[in-house]
């Protein structure tokens, strides 16, 4: 993960957050929005301080190096799940890290390795947990944004997360490092 400590980020959550009604996981809001470089497995409930993969994903973020990167937002999309904001590297750091990081992960790197590898960089702003009360606003919304004035966003480094569900106004999945 390489998390992007923007306002323009919360800016854009709290309003599509707005459009799609209460409850949705607002993600990209401020110490929550990141930049997703790969997962590595299935969501666990638990994982014990002992447990032997994280040592071996931790090595392998170290060799593959972690930053800093430059990245560029371009955008909003819309998924099935979620709005996310489009993004694209500035130079050609990010996405060799994104390949080194599969090549040290070897075997390790099996929950994404099926799809090949990521062609898009993004941060999800807005995951939806149910139905969108007037759906059609917030796909026009969306698509207003569809390309925005390019924003750069420093990221210091690539770090190595799991996600916790945090309630109170702004529901969201925080990342908390390993």
């Amino acid at each position: 993960m390489l998390p992007a400590r923007t306002a323009f980020l919360d800016d854009l959550t709290a309003e599509a957050a707005e459009l799609a009604g209460p409850g949705h996981w607002q993600t990209g809001q401020l110490g929550s929005a990141h930049f997703t470089v790969r997962a590595l497995e299935g969501y666990r409930a638990v994982i014990p301080p002992d447990d032997p993969a994280v040592p071996r994903y931790l090595s392998a973020l170290k060799r593959a190096g972690s930053g800093p990167f430059r990245i560029r937002v371009t955008g909003l999309t819309l998924t099935p799940g979620s709005v996310m904001a489009s993004a694209e590297p500035v130079d050609e750091a990010a996405d060799a890290f994104m390949d080194r990081f599969a090549e040290e992960l070897g075997p390790d790197g099996w929950f994404e390795r099926p799809h090949g590898r990521r062609d898009i960089w993004y941060s999800n702003l807005l995951h939806f947990t149910g139905d969108i009360p007037e759906p059609a606003k917030l796909i026009e919304w969306v698509a207003d944004r569809r390309r925005l004035d390019p924003v750069e966003v420093v990221v210091p480094a690539a770090e190595l997360v799991r996600f916790r569900l945090m309630g109170g106004e702004r529901p969201h999945m925080r990342p908390v490092r390993l």
